[in-house]
């Protein structure tokens, strides 16, 4: 009856847990699926040249009849170049990157923010709130809110300076120290290097004032005093 017990316990153990037909020993090693039910890994070959790999832990590769190829992997991850040259990668948080045929190169993170670079050198930045920043390829850097306002400033040793914002208003101070300002109602006014300095109005009216304290005004009408 024990001998009977042993042989029924023995079967029920190897029937519960099969070895794959198909699956190789490999010294103590058995490789390729060697549980019921579960995923096996391979690779295959289409009849159109496409081909791929796919493993137990859902990772793979791929190559379409196209030239175009990527892989995945277990964690949602994963990589692709097309046939045009064009690559990216992406992670399973949502973020990746991006590097196209002509050498433009971007990155693109979880929370919406990213920046980029241009083959001819300019680059950018923007974050998840709608703040941008813009370098051109002279190095003129100019920042935008997310409200619209803008600041521009020139790198290239000129060093002017400029903002704009949002409701039309702004101001310039260029490399020789001349400043100016102007206002969403199309007022204006400037002041320069050499002391003058004036305004206008919006209705056509305005100042002048010169280096030596000599003023004048004029009206909207034309008339000057």
């Amino acid at each position: 009856m024990l001998r009977k017990l042993l042989l029924i316990t023995s079967i029920l153990v190897i029937y519960s847990n099969p070895v794959d037909a198909n699956a190789e020993i490999v010294g103590e090693e058995t490789v390729g699926d060697t549980t019921q039910g579960q995923l096996p890994s391979g690779s295959y070959t289409e009849e159109d040249g496409s081909s791929g790999t796919y493993n137990e832990d859902g990772s793979g590769s791929y190559t379409d009849a196209d030239g175009n190829s990527g892989t995945y992997n277990a964690d949602g991850s994963g990589s692709y170049t097309d046939a045009d040259g064009n690559s990216g990668t992406w992670n399973a948080d949502g973020s990746g990157s991006y590097t196209d045929a002509y050498g433009n190169y971007s990155t693109y993170n979880a929370d919406g923010s990213g920046s980029y670079t241009h083959a001819d050198g300019s680059s950018g930045t923007y974050d998840a709130e709608g703040n941008t920043s813009y370098t051109d390829a002279d190095g003129i850097t100019t920042y935008s809110d997310a409200e619209g306002n803008t600041t521009s400033t020139d790198a290239d040793s000129s060093g002017n300076h400029s903002t704009w914002n949002a409701d039309g208003s702004g101001s310039n101070t260029d490399a020789d120290g001349n400043n100016s300002t102007w206002s969403a109602d199309g007022s204006s006014s400037y002041t320069n290097a050499d002391g003058s300095f004036g305004t206008y109005d919006a209705d056509g009216s305005g100042s002048y004032t010169d280096a030596d304290g000599n003023n004048s005004t004029w009206s909207a009408d034309g008339s000057s005093s």
